[in-house]
């Protein structure tokens, strides 16, 4: 029943990129997340609820990345935050530099207006970023989208995760050497890559294949509901 709207909202949000620099999701919300060393995080919040996802783009994207991604999980009860990371479209700060601060500051925000459960997402170094974080932001679950095995020690934070955060780990069969990697990591982290067809990189991993971006909402809605609130959350 979820696949339909998920598949819909993922064609229409990418035809939109494809014309230029997307508009915001409508319902979305910007807002400005502030970091302990004064970096001002540019981010938009969508959707409501006690289940929020974090999403972290990649080297050279930006949050507009992740659009299509926080529309299809918003519709499926999660809140959502995409930001851009310092020196990143409007965030300050310097490219490059603290995203550890940046990714910890974002959670907290979360946290702090009621998030229960949270999810890291991530894309290629977003990705290496979220899986390294997972652990000291006692996040309930990570995705990992073509990370590289090598970005914030993504494979070593992937085998000393411990096992009551779920991992999931994908890359495109043909974006060499990240599917190679995937399947490292994942095996690293004690699960089974999931990897699809096409050179698909980081939150493009999703263009072709709808059917996985709603294999992963339902995989967050049982990870989510098997762990119970964070440890952070005050629930």
């Amino acid at each position: 029943m979820r696949r339909t709207p998920i598949a819909l909202a993922l064609a229409v949000s990418l035809v939109t990129a494809a014309c230029g620099k997307p508009a915001p999701p409508e319902g979305s919300t910007s807002t400005t997340i502030t970091t302990p060393t004064g970096i001002e995080l540019d981010a938009i919040e969508l959707g409501d609820g006690p289940k929020v996802a974090v999403l972290s783009h990649g080297a050279t994207g930006t949050k507009e990345d992740f659009y299509p991604i926080a529309e299809a999980f918003a519709a499926d009860g999660w809140r959502v935050i995409a930001y851009d990371a310092p020196g990143v479209g409007d965030s300050t700060g310097m490219n490059g530099s603290a995203r550890e601060e940046a990714l910890t500051a974002v959670v907290d925000h979360a946290r702090q207006t009621g998030a229960e459960a949270v999810v890291l997402i991530g894309g290629s170094m977003g990705a290496g970023l979220s899986l390294a974080m997972a652990a000291p932001l006692h996040a309930d679950a990570v995705v990992s989208l073509s990370a590289p095995a090598t970005a914030y020690d993504a494979l070593d934070a992937a085998r000393a995760l411990p096992d009551e955060i779920a991992v999931f780990v994908t890359a495109a069969e043909d974006n060499e050497p990240y599917a190679s990697e995937a399947r490292e990591i994942a095996d690293a982290a004690g699960v089974e890559a999931v990897l699809v067809s096409g050179s698909g990189h980081g939150s493009g991993v999703f263009k072709d294949h709808p059917e996985l971006l709603a294999r992963v909402i339902e995989w967050a809605d049982d990870a989510v509901e098997d762990a119970g609130p964070s440890p952070s959350s005050g629930g």
